[in-house]
């Protein structure tokens, strides 16, 4: 394993190499929060595990993907 001096430029040049446009380093806090959230994981702690002091700015990380609340609604169906 090597050192990065320059985090920005090494993930830049990632992207490229991957041929990934449009997502940002950041982008994978979104992914982390969202993917526990979809696991059944509680919102406070989600909020812990990201360091946030209350859950408004951690509901703005974890999204539900779509299939997961089209999952949800259809639990309400009778077998």
């Amino acid at each position: 394993m090597f050192p990065v001096e320059d985090p920005k430029r090494a993930w830049a040049a990632l992207m490229i190499a991957a041929k990934i446009k449009n997502f940002r380093f950041h982008d994978t806090r979104h992914d982390f929060a969202s993917r526990l959230a979809m696991a059944g994981v509680d919102l406070y702690t989600i909020a812990e595990l990201l360091g946030h002091a209350g859950l408004t700015m951690t509901k703005r990380y974890a999204h539900l993907a779509p299939e997961h609340k089209a999952a949800a609604v259809e639990k309400l169906s009778p077998v």
